[in-house]
């Protein structure tokens, strides 16, 4: 990550911090880049992750990181972390590009075979319906479109889960 990039990120990432501390804390860092002998992308990568960051300052400012780092919307972390990924995957050789793309596909499999319950659910729904109301369609799709939804709902937040706590720490 570019030194642009980097204090743009931490920018948003602080946002929490009232406007004189948040200007503080991106001027530690502008000095910490300025004042090193190494190139900006060396030393953005010591500081370690922008996670751990805002850990540091949440702490350092007495607030619950929890609730700092909940300012950024999920989809928005998710989003960060694929492009992290997909730079990750152009920048490492065959063999560790291979062993993600396993991953990857691991968790979309997995994320498949949650969808099992929800077919035994939605049958289950299916026939007690067919019972009570002598077979009614409309009553039958409102029941499906239900289930539906519902493992939508579950496997992205499991696939997404699963995604960033795999994928997090990685460089």
């Amino acid at each position: 990550m570019n030194r642009k990039e980097f204090l743009k990120k931490l920018r948003k990432r602080l946002s929490f911090l009232k406007k004189d501390a948040l200007e503080k804390e991106v001027l530690y860092y502008i000095n910490k880049i300025d004042s090193s002998k190494l190139s900006d992308v060396e030393v953005i990568s010591s500081f370690g992750s922008l996670d751990d960051i805002v850990k540091e300052v949440s702490k350092k400012y007495g607030i619950s990181s929890q609730s700092a780092s909940k300012k950024e919307f999920w989809f928005t972390r998710f989003y960060n972390d694929l492009i992290n990924l997909s730079t990750i995957l152009k920048n490492s050789d065959g063999k560790k590009r291979g062993k993600i793309l396993l991953d990857i596909l691991l968790l979309i499999a997995v994320t498949c075979v949650l969808k099992i319950p929800f077919i035994f659910v939605r049958d289950l729904g299916d026939r007690l319906t067919e019972t009570i109301f002598d077979s009614n369609i409309t009553i039958l799709a409102i029941w499906g479109l239900v289930v539906e939804i519902f493992y939508v709902i579950v496997a992205l937040s499991f696939f997404i889960r699963t995604f960033e706590k795999w994928f997090k720490n990685m460089k």
